[in-house]
């Protein structure tokens, strides 16, 4: 599967991917990625999220979760 951020496809594979992490996780919950150790505090009722860069910063998150039409707090 495409996740090249860079095309549509590859973006649009990112949006659902996330979106879908997104649903498993309750409102205040957090999802630890593990490629860069970077915590995302999830607030669905705000459509927002809140970012603390880990080990190994990653502007990616940041990118797919704006495509989403989320927040970052």
């Amino acid at each position: 599967m495409n996740y090249d951020l860079n095309t549509k496809q590859g973006m649009d594979n990112a949006v659902a991917w996330t979106r879908r992490t997104f649903e498993m996780i309750k409102d205040g919950g957090k999802w630890v990625v593990p490629r860069s150790g970077t915590i995302v505090t999830i607030y669905r009722a705000e459509k927002a999220v809140s970012i603390k860069q880990g080990f190994m910063p990653d502007d990616c998150i940041e990118r797919v979760i704006k495509a989403m039409g989320w927040k970052i707090k």
